[in-house]
């Protein structure tokens, strides 16, 4: 059976790839902060969710020592934090610190951690999820632009270093589903800056990784999905 890690597994789209690699088959593992009810509800042999506090490295080295003995197909490094710097000008770097924490030193742990893992399976695959941001970063988003476009870099020197066994790519998503405080017109401006206006989903994320995992050609890429967002602020 084969084994998929995801980080940020409790909610949005780590809740969804947890649940399509369950429906696949797969075996998941959850790294998580803290464990949703939705997804304690996906409860079943083929899940194990480990709560691990991500900024601590001894806890997260000792939470995924099992993990270590086993083999891992993918690791999908998930977890994330997004909000504006306006809203963190009392601890700005306090902030700034743990968008590094989460974005960059989280995922090279466990890249790091998980590599004899990874070496066991006949088809490895790392996936850091980035974001369109890394590429253009937003203004008001400023240290969390900064922090994914480290890990955008990881990927990169990730891939050369664990080639030609351990493929490593990432996916830089754009607006995909629509929180529940957005108002109407913030889904507006949203669909107004995209190619393909529409409210897509986690499904186009999930379709890419999977295409990644049947690509042996693939690797050191990064993969927009985005509905043309990029291109249209480029323009």
């Amino acid at each position: 059976m084969k084994h998929a890690v995801i980080t940020g597994g409790s909610r949005r789209l780590g809740l969804y790839l947890t649940e399509h690699f369950l429906n696949l088959g797969w075996f998941v593992t959850v790294l998580s902060r803290e464990k949703s009810s939705s997804l304690a509800a996906l409860a079943c042999d083929q899940l194990t969710i480990i709560e691990v506090d991500y900024c601590d490295e001894e806890n997260l080295t000792e939470a995924t020592r099992a993990l270590q003995d086993q083999t891992i197909d993918l690791l999908v490094h998930n977890a994330s934090l997004f909000d504006k710097d306006v809203h963190h000008q009392a601890d700005l770097m306090r902030f700034f610190d743990q968008l590094y924490q989460v974005h960059m030193r989280l995922p090279a742990l466990l890249n790091e951690l998980c590599f004899d893992a990874l070496s066991r399976s006949n088809n490895a695959n790392i996936v850091h999820m980035t974001d369109i941001y890394a590429q253009t970063p937003h203004p008001e988003f400023g240290l969390y632009s900064a922090s994914k476009a480290g890990l955008e870099s990881l990927m990169k020197s990730y891939a050369a270093k664990y080639a030609p066994n351990i493929r490593v790519n990432s996916i830089q998503p754009g607006p995909l589903k629509f929180l529940p405080n957005h108002s109407d017109e913030d889904k507006l401006a949203v669909l107004n800056n995209s190619l393909i206006p529409i409210e897509a989903g986690f499904s186009p994320v999930a379709q890419t990784i999977d295409f990644i995992i049947k690509n042996p050609f693939v690797t050191g890429a990064s993969h927009t999905v985005d509905g043309g967002r990029s291109v249209k602020m480029n323009r």
